[in-house]
């Protein structure tokens, strides 16, 4: 990892600021729905506050892509991550110092979910300007070293929850944000074009998506992988809990969700090392190392079994995340690049709330091994389509001079 950040100060401060949003990101649900418990706060009420973030963004961030990619990134972003903030201090506030109302928590958490539309699409665009030449090896870095802080933090809110007061977890988080937001600050980015005016939004979210569908390998990928956010992903969540939890205890659970962590820290390492010529291709077939999980959770096997394949599911899911990104930063238009993640992240995580929402009523319905053993069936079906798709197994890791491949719309900014 020194020899990918060497003496870039810029690249540096990015991966720590990144290091710094994880660890929030990490101990912001542990801390906010341990705190509404201890003021007596029930579970739906908790529910309804963990999900109310997530609406403002699948709703702003095309709006997000367009600030971000008509403006310069590192502003909007280090805004976001002001008002971030703010809005947690505030929370934290309210909860330290009385027994806050639901509107009030929904509100502030609202505020938080339109800031993060308008931060998340920014990632890739400055990861981008800052590592042009060592996406994959940035990609797999900043994969690495989150997937350490996911490990860790949770650990640190325990300490913290158990020293002090949950509410301060969430004055942490604040923290963390601030922290972040320092330094993105002192990130100085390479010449950009002068922005003349303000974006004409519609027209930019117009061009941003016909950017998107003119690239069959992103279009089709997005769409497998909304319906893996469906029938995989959304399933195996909310079931992998339940089913484990109830077979070998809460503590056995904490430790087999670390041995999915280390995988993941396996999986970023591994792409740090590798350099696949057919980087969606050999993605793909990584992933297909996660398909015996949500089997092997509905089986009856030993927590060791059950252990392995946590380990080589988290390696697989992170090996694929590093290789899509760095083939979506590298082979996207760099103009476009903040709308094309906005509809990249939305499509993929589009139909994910529904597919928990309606795992209680399928697994009620069909039985939990069931549903599972579909979620298994789903994945392993849905790679192969891809691979079967000319346009996704051969894209090539390095962007051509010329060719189909990557065709653009627009050979200017907006």
């Amino acid at each position: 990892m020194r020899r990918v950040l060497g003496s870039d100060a810029g690249l540096r401060k990015f991966v720590i600021a990144r290091a710094l949003s994880r660890a929030g990101d990490s101990v912001f649900p542990i801390g906010l729905a341990a705190a509404m418990i201890q003021q007596d706060f029930g579970a739906s009420e908790v529910g309804v506050v963990m999900g109310a973030a997530l609406a403002p963004v699948v709703v702003l961030m095309p709006f997000g892509g367009v600030l971000l990619d008509h403006f310069n990134a590192r502003v909007p972003m280090v805004a976001a991550d002001i008002v971030r903030t703010v809005v947690q201090g505030l929370l934290a506030v309210l909860l330290l110092t009385g027994r806050p109302s639901l509107w009030q928590i929904l509100v502030l958490s609202l505020v938080t979910g339109a800031s993060q539309a308008f931060f998340q699409p920014g990632i890739a665009s400055m990861l981008k300007q800052l590592a042009p030449g060592r996406l994959r090896q940035a990609n797999a870095t900043i994969r690495t070293v989150e997937s350490v802080v996911s490990l860790a933090a949770p650990a640190l809110a325990g300490v913290v929850i158990g020293l002090a007061d949950a509410a301060v977890v969430v004055a942490l988080d604040a923290c963390t944000f601030a922290a972040s937001a320092w330094m993105l600050a002192g990130i100085r980015l390479g010449n950009s074009e002068p922005v003349t005016g303000p974006p004409k939004v519609w027209r930019e979210l117009r061009e941003g998506w016909g950017e998107f569908t003119a690239r069959p390998w992103l279009w089709s990928v997005v769409s497998v992988f909304s319906l893996f956010g469906l029938v995989v992903f959304g399933p195996f969540d909310v079931l992998k809990a339940i089913l484990l939890i109830e077979r070998f205890g809460a503590s056995a659970y904490a430790w087999l969700m670390s041995g999915f962590t280390l995988g993941a820290i396996l999986g970023g390492l591994i792409a740090l090392w590798t350099t696949p010529r057919r980087p969606l291709r050999t993605g793909l077939l990584a992933l297909l190392g996660f398909t015996p999980l949500p089997v092997t959770i509905s089986l009856d096997l030993s927590v060791a079994l059950v252990a392995a394949a946590m380990v080589v599911g988290g390696t697989a899911n992170a090996y694929w995340a590093v290789v899509w990104a760095t083939s979506v930063q590298t082979h996207a238009p760099a103009h476009a690049l903040s709308r094309i993640h906005a509809y990249d992240v939305i499509g993929s995580m589009a139909l994910m709330p529904v597919g928990r929402a309606l795992t209680g009523v399928a697994a009620a319905w069909a039985g939990a091994a069931t549903v599972l053993f579909t979620s298994s069936a789903a994945l392993l079906a849905g790679c192969a389509v891809l691979l079967s798709i000319p346009a996704v197994r051969s894209l090539p890791a390095v962007l051509p001079a010329r060719g189909p491949s990557a065709p653009s719309i627009s050979t200017r900014k907006p």
